[in-house]
């Protein structure tokens, strides 16, 4: 295996504090312990997890990596351990190695850790890729893990259909296609909700563009419209900011939502909203997708929201977090949140049922202190066995053979890489410790409940 220097020689744990940080803010660093015996079943933490260490040229993962940790249904499996149970490991499992990482991130709040090597090594070439490429590579991997083909779906899929109408018989065509994203125009359009309408806006196929129709076996005028089948419970929305040939940027800023209805642009449409909540968004600083700069804004369960800029940490405020050139945008279902905590979500508190409260019915855990952390965190040990090496250019050339063709153009999901087969090994503290974190229950209506990890 061909490991490039930037992430074979991993810079020892700084021992001094950052520039803009004094010695009382700089975080602990976790310290090499015993793995821990016990994963929570399921949980959700009310503080931001740890920041990542930059191993060279890999922000855009980094950010990728801090929107998947922090995606509660995501995280609630991972911990849950259940395909921990029936993993083959057969070479590498990106589910075992995401759920090691997210373990560690969020048992180590205040401090910054090492991305595991392996999710890193099979993408990574010592230079800047894309986030969203890296990001549906991650996707596919857990996807095509032994013994996993339906997590990834459950959570971030969902499908398109393309229906066509013959204007002369009026029959009618459909084509389904699924999708784990949904890329938007945003060339002439100066918000999401108006490049969603865009998409779904219905298309004249006459002339030259003229539509065979299947039904009545003739050629002539039809509309195409394009709508959503099945809405995921986690929508990931990708802003087109760059080209396709040479990777300039459009820089242009696009409002977006903090509160998201998809409903307006269904296939089927249903009284009543299908409301989104914004809980991340992944933006790149800089000109063309060939360099810049890759960081992201994150929510935790109590409302607040977070910077999360490599190994820096900083508490921000929502306005911050919605007032970005947004390449990424990361939306849960607000019936997933409410079913998941057995309360009502307002206001950026969940309340909870049967659970200790300040009085007024929300469960408040206060994250730590210092608006600022960071500092990095001993590597967990890793074992490497042989795997087959691929380049990133072989593995995107495979795909363009292999992707199958759609009648409209959708940005399809890329398939995984193989990687180096990795141990899981966490990393703890050697001393007692508790975490107040929240329960977040995979079972509907199970509730919130206040619980304490102890290592």
């Amino acid at each position: 295996r061909v490991v490039g220097p930037a992430i074979k020689g991993l810079a020892e744990p700084r021992k001094q504090p950052f520039a803009d940080q004094s010695a009382e803010d700089v975080a602990p660093v976790a310290a090499a312990g015993p793995v821990p015996t016990k994963v929570p079943r399921s949980w959700r933490p009310f503080v931001v997890g740890a920041g990542l260490q930059n191993l060279g040229n890999t922000c855009y993962v980094n950010a990728a990596l801090q929107c998947l940790t922090h995606t509660p249904p995501l995280a609630s499996s991972l911990l849950s351990g259940q395909h921990l149970k029936a993993c083959q490991k057969q070479p590498f499992c990106m589910l075992c190695a995401m759920r090691s990482h997210v373990t560690r991130a969020l048992l180590h709040p205040g401090e910054v850790i090492q991305p595991r090597k392996d999710l890193v090594a099979s993408f990574h070439r010592q230079r800047q890729e894309d986030a969203h490429e890296f990001l549906m590579f991650a996707l596919n991997a857990m996807q095509r893990c032994p013994s996993e083909d339906t997590l990834i779906q459950q959570i971030f899929g969902g499908s398109w259909r393309s229906q066509v109408q013959c204007l002369r018989c009026l029959g009618v065509s459909d084509t389904f296609d699924p999708c784990l994203d949904l890329t938007l125009d945003i060339t002439a359009v100066q918000s999401v909700d108006q490049a969603l309408r865009e998409l779904v806006k219905p298309e004249k196929l006459d002339g030259e563009n003229a539509y065979h129709c299947g039904v009545c076996l003739r050629k002539g005028p039809a509309t195409k419209r394009l709508t959503l089948h099945s809405a995921s419970k986690v929508l990931i929305l990708v802003l087109k900011r760059f080209t396709d040939v040479t990777g300039d940027k459009t820089n242009k800023k696009v409002r977006y939502p903090e509160r998201l209805d998809l409903q307006p642009y269904l296939s089927e449409q249903k009284a009543g909203a299908l409301d989104y909540e914004l809980y991340a968004v992944l933006v790149h600083s800089g000109w063309t997708s060939r360099q810049g700069h890759y960081f992201c804004y994150i929510r935790v369960g109590n409302g607040r929201w977070y910077r999360m800029d490599d190994a820096k940490v900083t508490a921000c405020d929502a306005a911050s977090a919605l007032s970005q050139s947004a390449y990424i945008l990361f939306y849960i279902q607000r019936s997933e949140l409410e079913r998941a905590a057995g309360g009502v979500y307002a206001g950026g508190t969940l309340r909870s049922r049967g659970a200790e409260s300040t009085g007024t019915g929300a469960m408040v855990v206060e994250p730590r202190s210092a608006s600022s952390i960071g500092a990095p965190a001993l590597e967990e040990p890793l074992v490497e066995t042989d795997t087959q090496e691929i380049t990133l250019d072989q593995w995107r050339r495979s795909q363009e053979h292999s992707r199958p063709k759609a009648e409209f153009n959708l940005r399809k999901v890329e398939p995984a890489l193989p990687a180096d087969a990795v141990e899981t090994v966490c990393v703890a503290s050697a001393k007692l410790f508790s975490l107040n974190l929240l329960q977040w229950s995979s079972a509907g209506g199970a509730g919130w409940g206040g619980c304490w990890l102890q290592l």
